[in-house]
């Protein structure tokens, strides 16, 4: 079976609302080197945090129809058990960090830099680089979170791995996996999706690591795996054993913040615990203080359970599901 045409049309539209996002960013970026970098941030970052929002509004907001739109196109249709709230995801960086406190990274990159001796604008420069990354990786990463609500919703969905070229050697080792929870290993500027699937279906779908590399010149092979990887990879080695395939694997927001939680270090965050934030309301109907009791991100509650009852309990408790 051919990769599902819902798949690869949902891709498209995704990489589509990326690139303009990324393409309003960089204008903004690049508009000169500002002469104070902690004032320029303070002037800009609200349109930085809205141009953000506003995508990943856009990226959340059809996930549960995605999903079940590849169920049926792949005639194993499955209903929702719960209802979805991709919203929680919106303006949280994947770490659990405030979307500011995230981007203001790249005010003290371009700091270091020129403590280091580089030129403002060559600071300012790698800073801006720096930001269009943490833009794409927290575009993809709200689409893969609500994609990955979607699947756990339906009782025995799991999901694909769906590689795009470019891709690194690590995501292509891991491209037609079927995986039966949703968390999603992946690094910086990471474009791989889920397909979602029912597992006795999943061998159908054309996500071949090795079909992948046959389909690269040598050149983007030597470039993606290392030329010694892909002359080893050519002359027959086991791909699994040239790649290792977990190495860089994580939560893409940049630096991974965990919190030490029931015995764990998971990621949490303190977003959307407000008076008025519906995973606030969850935690005080719990008779908890949103101040004191963490907020788990959705990877934190795949690492900690795996019992779909039980994960579908903590998304709740946590204002992912209603």
């Amino acid at each position: 079976m051919m990769l599902p045409q819902t798949s690869a049309d949902h891709y498209a539209e995704q990489q589509r609302m990326t690139l303009l996002t990324l393409s309003e960013v960089r204008q903004l970026w690049n508009r000169g080197t500002p002469l104070e970098f902690d004032a320029w941030f303070d002037r800009n970052i609200a349109l930085l945090i809205g141009l953000i929002e506003l995508a990943q509004t856009r990226m959340v907001a059809r996930a549960d129809d995605y999903v079940a739109a590849v169920l049926e196109e792949l005639g194993t249709p499955v209903a929702a058990e719960v209802q979805i709230a991709p919203e929680g995801l919106i303006g949280v960086a994947s770490d659990g960090r405030s979307m500011d406190g995230l981007l203001y990274g790249t005010v003290l990159t371009a700091k270091h830099a020129v403590a280091e001796g580089a030129a403002p604008s060559e600071a300012w420069a790698s800073a801006g680089a720096q930001a269009l990354m943490m833009v794409h990786t927290q575009l993809a990463d709200a689409s893969r979170a609500a994609t990955g609500l979607g699947i756990t919703a339906r009782r025995n969905v799991g999901y694909v791995r769906m590689v795009s070229q470019p891709a690194c050697a690590r995501c292509v080792l891991l491209a037609g996996r079927y995986y039966r929870k949703a968390g999603f290993a992946r690094h910086p500027n990471c474009d791989c999706r889920h397909i979602p699937a029912r597992e006795d279906r999943a061998g159908d779908l054309t996500t071949d690591p090795r079909g992948y590399f046959n389909s690269l010149t040598e050149e983007q092979q030597n470039r993606t795996f290392t030329t010694v990887d892909a002359w080893a990879i050519r002359e027959g080695a086991d791909m699994g054993q040239v790649v290792n395939a977990r190495r860089g694997m994580d939560v893409a927001g940049g630096v991974v913040r965990r919190r030490n939680v029931y015995g764990r270090e998971l990621l949490t965050t303190t977003e959307g615990v407000t008076r008025r934030g519906f995973a606030g309301r969850r935690i005080r109907a719990r008779g908890r203080d949103p101040r004191t009791t963490p907020r788990l991100m959705p990877e934190a509650i795949y690492e900690l359970s795996d019992d779909r009852d039980e994960i579908l309990r903590m998304l709740r408790l946590n204002g992912y599901i209603l």
